[in-house]
């Protein structure tokens, strides 16, 4: 597409951004007093409509007409598109519907019965999973019968092709780890085909989503067999090599990183991470078990790391990559894109606030979970 052709969608998109909430404003919501303030609050922003039709505005009801919004803004971006930038975004939108899928994948695997899934997950529906494909994959009597639900999406060919492993590891991470590959793939398939400037910028975006997400699996998967992890991994190599995810799965502890890994694309990023990362888990509102970053903390304490810490940080990363979108030329691809990912990260921190409100947090705890 030309510079020309993106006018339409950048005039959409600036109406789309100017009603998100600002800091300023994400921040009064989390200092009310109680979930119904906060609500209360989100009433006045441009939500309050949504939120007002609901019969019942509990966080989960909420959880779920924000994202329905979200799947609504990716078919009218799409719709506004034409020819390779129109199948990446309509590639992303997918990425969307992925994520519903897996969420009850994991709860299918888990035994948790239909009327379960049903109030405790934030149904909502894409294009290709309407509301009577997403209520037979709830009522399917096993995983193997939910995949077999998702015939005639893209979803079903990975999955089914996924099956015999998920069936010898009894593990939904099999799973989803298989349709994650094959969506992203298909993804940077066509970025490929798009033309200079939208490739050189979409390549970036998406190669540095993926890279990170193949550097957390890495230190979630810590200690794992090479051969093992590897399924874990998407197939994309973008400015992180192999042997840099293999060094990761064999650090005893987050200080080595210095010295054990070889240089890569993130070292500085990650070491300037790591630097406040034994602070910034003990600020976090949760009694969680996490990887002390320094060699001394690690004698002190070695355990199932949780990487929660490090995943806040370079996500905070990956909302100034996209921000950076929206200063100067904005007429690529990089901007519908950057919009996305910016809006389901506002998305995140609502629900994030919301729960943790409901949880009694308190307000400077709170506040330190969210991504800006």
């Amino acid at each position: 597409m030309s510079a020309g052709d993106y006018a339409y969608t950048n005039a959409k998109i600036g109406a789309l951004r100017s009603r998100m909430l600002t800091q300023s404003e994400m921040r009064s919501l989390i200092e009310v007093a109680s979930v119904e303030d906060m609500l209360t609050l989100l009433k006045g922003t441009y939500v309050g409509r949504d939120i007002s039709k609901l019969q019942d505005a509990s966080i989960l009801n909420v959880e779920g007409m924000l994202y329905s919004s979200l799947a609504q803004e990716y078919e009218r971006i799409v719709h506004g598109l034409r020819r390779e930038p129109k199948a990446v975004m309509d590639r992303l939108y997918r990425k969307l519907g992925g994520e519903v899928v897996k969420a009850i994948l994991r709860l299918k695997h888990a035994g948790v019965p239909p009327e379960v899934i049903r109030s405790s997950y934030p149904i909502f529906t894409t294009r290709d999973l309407p509301e009577d494909r997403i209520q037979k994959m709830i009522e399917a009597q096993d995983v193997r019968e939910l995949v077999e639900t998702l015939k005639g999406t893209d979803y079903y060919k990975p999955l089914s092709k996924a099956l015999p492993a998920y069936a010898e590891a009894d593990s939904p991470a099999v799973l989803t780890s298989a349709l994650d590959s094959f969506l992203y793939k298909n993804l940077w398939g066509a970025v490929s085909a798009l033309s200079t400037r939208d490739r050189a910028v979409a390549r970036d975006m998406i190669g540095k989503e993926i890279d990170l997400r193949n550097v957390l699996a890495a230190f979630r998967l810590r200690g794992t067999d090479v051969s093992t992890a590897e399924a874990y991994f998407i197939p994309v190599m973008y400015r992180v090599r192999r042997e840099v995810l293999t060094a990761i799965l064999g650090l005893r502890h987050l200080g080595q990183i210095a010295t054990e890994l070889p240089q890569f694309g993130y070292t500085s990023l990650i070491a300037a991470l790591l630097k406040d990362y034994d602070s910034l888990s003990r600020e976090l509102p949760f009694g969680m078990r996490y990887a002390p970053a320094s060699a001394e903390a690690a004698r002190e304490y070695e355990g199932i790391a949780s990487v929660l810490p490090l995943e806040i940080a370079l996500r905070r990363h990956m909302v100034s990559l996209y921000q950076r979108a929206f200063r100067g030329d904005r007429f690529h691809i990089g901007v519908p894109m950057a919009h996305l990912f910016l809006r389901e990260n506002e998305i995140r921190n609502i629900i994030t606030a919301l729960k943790l409100k409901e949880a009694g947090v308190e307000a400077e705890k709170i506040e330190r979970m969210m991504v800006f």
